[in-house]
């Protein structure tokens, strides 16, 4: 009874929205449906471990310097980091093209980049925290990277290559966050460290327009209404459409026909 009581209780799908659940909709409604809906396994791949780790150590980098104003030694963070790749390698699935020992170097390099490069500049105010409100009447949540003293939302993310301009997923993303931290600006930076022969650190500053929130709270009701129907279809026009980026292609091949590509 207890089990069932819980599972009554439990969020129906789309009650709760979060920007990465809507772009995951609408860049493959299939997988959204198999991640969110049926719970299937989607273990991490190597780029996906590396950045999870670049994370953990960067952002305990952060929490204490809320308090001491101080950045913590390189090898300090990079203990943290490696800690967080052994955790996480454990359930990774590397791809063909990933050298686990090439990733975990490559991820401590970037981490003492960012720690010389970005860190010293940064005083932040909070570090990793749950924002969570309403937009357009739907309830949503999110996890902000990094809020600094001056009220500017600091996204940290690595690439496979230098960035272009601001992503429509990343303006997204930051104007839901710049409408649900309480006092929120409207200003933000996204740090990327590319994972190129010649690592680099590119920092894009910008506003959020109004246009941009006028998205958020258009999408998401209309991101919910679809789930709720059960509109799960895949997008196999997406560049990310390939059996290498989706542990799902041989359910999406089973359930629609057609051949999703290698």
């Amino acid at each position: 009874m207890a089990a069932l009581q819980q599972l009554i209780a439990m969020p129906a799908p789309a009650d709760v929205l979060s920007p990465s659940s809507c772009s995951q909709f609408l860049g493959c409604g299939f997988k959204y449906c198999c991640r969110k809906v049926l719970h299937l396994p989607d273990p991490p791949t190597g780029a996906l471990t590396l950045g999870r780790s670049l994370h953990a150590a960067i952002g305990a980098n952060f929490e204490q310097k809320i308090e001491t104003h101080e950045d913590l030694p390189a090898a300090g963070v990079v203990a943290v980091y490696r800690q967080a790749w052994a955790e996480s390698s454990v359930e990774t699935e590397f791809r063909d093209d990933e050298n686990p020992k090439e990733l975990k170097e490559l991820g401590e390099a970037l981490t003492v980049k960012y720690l010389d490069e970005a860190a010293p500049k940064i005083q932040p105010a909070a570090v990793e925290f749950q924002v969570c409100g309403q937009i357009g009447g739907v309830a949503v949540h999110g996890y902000v990277d990094l809020l600094d003293v001056q009220g500017r939302i600091i996204d940290l993310k690595s690439a496979a290559r230098k960035p272009g301009d601001i992503s429509n997923d990343y303006r997204f993303q930051i104007a839901t966050y710049a409408q649900l931290i309480p006092g929120g600006t409207n200003k933000a930076r996204l740090d990327t460290l590319t994972k190129t022969k010649k690592p680099e650190l590119v920092q894009q500053e910008f506003t959020v327009e109004p246009s941009d929130v006028e998205q958020t709270q258009k999408l998401y009701p209309a991101v919910q209404q679809a789930i709720r129907a059960g509109h799960f279809l895949p997008n196999r026009s997406s560049n990310l459409c390939s059996r290498r980026y989706c542990s799902f292609w041989r359910r999406c091949e089973l359930e629609f026909g057609g051949k999703v590509a290698g």
